[in-house]
């Protein structure tokens, strides 16, 4: 097998997109570059230079079509998320390049293919209170899912033993409930509100209590990301405002590092 690079790996994440953003244009799905893509394609025209993922987004009837038909039409190509794998702990969705294997952060690691995400928005409730229980329910959910997920001896990157004991007995507890009831419920919390048409969407799968006008992420525009146009909405200034704030200013030199640590094999 051989070895994939950064570069490499950058590569194979667009092909996902471009057979992604295909399917999509052909089947009558609505996906556009979000979370920090969105924020690359705006401000540099590609990835964020020290970043090396892609993040996709959809309104959730559009996810959930996309779920249900995308496997079914493809070979090399897999979507995997915890609504439709049994096995899988992630909250929200994966296409993976199944020709690739990729290890998180190394061979000891979780086994995976090189990936992008997609995140799903799904409608939010107009009291500012209930939104904000709702994202403490993720996150609380994101937390214990985590810990479901990983061997309960596995050691802390932080803290001295006392930490270390207290990380091993909460993981110990979480083995009480089933292997994916976090994920589900966490899941469930996103879909509150899912057979209410509040005008308002939220980001209740992601890591960012973001909320917005459901019409601000209907209607689609095109911006440049690598030396191509993708789908991206026409809103974005008001989108990337709620994830990120001033979005065009740069964080501070110390910040701009990659948090991704991985070893990535093409299949022979």
């Amino acid at each position: 097998m051989k070895e994939i690079d950064t570069k490499r790996l950058k590569e194979i994440q667009i092909e996902i997109v471009d057979a992604v953003m295909k399917f999509c244009d052909e089947n009558g799905i609505k996906c556009w570059l979000n979370g920090g893509t969105l924020l690359g394609a705006v401000r540099h025209k590609g990835y964020i230079p020290w970043d090396d993922d892609i993040d996709l987004g959809m309104l959730r009837p559009d996810y959930d079509k996309f779920m249900e038909i995308f496997n079914t039409k493809n070979d090399r190509y897999k979507f995997v998320s915890a609504e439709n794998d049994a096995e899988s702990f992630e909250w929200f969705g994966k296409v993976f390049d199944t020709s690739t294997i990729l290890y998180e952060p190394d061979e000891k690691g979780e086994r995976l293919s090189v990936y992008v995400d997609i995140f799903v928005m799904d409608n939010a409730p107009i009291d500012e209170r209930e939104q904000a229980r709702m994202f403490r329910k993720r996150d609380i959910y994101f937390v214990c899912n985590l810990g479901r997920k990983l061997p309960v001896f596995l050691r802390p990157t932080r803290g001295g033993l006392l930490r270390r004991l207290a990380v091993y007995g909460f993981r110990a507890v979480l083995r009480i409930f089933p292997r994916h009831y976090f994920v589900r419920e966490l899941v469930r919390n996103a879909k509150k509100f899912s057979g209410t048409d509040t005008g308002l969407v939220g980001d209740f799968t992601g890591l960012r209590d973001a909320v917005c006008r459901r019409e601000i992420l209907e209607e689609m525009t095109e911006l440049e990301f690598e030396g191509k146009k993708y789908k991206a909405p026409k809103g974005y200034d008001e989108w990337l405002r709620r994830l990120y704030g001033d979005y065009m200013k740069l964080p501070p030199e110390s910040e701009r590092v990659s948090t991704h640590v991985f070893k990535a094999y093409e299949r022979d």
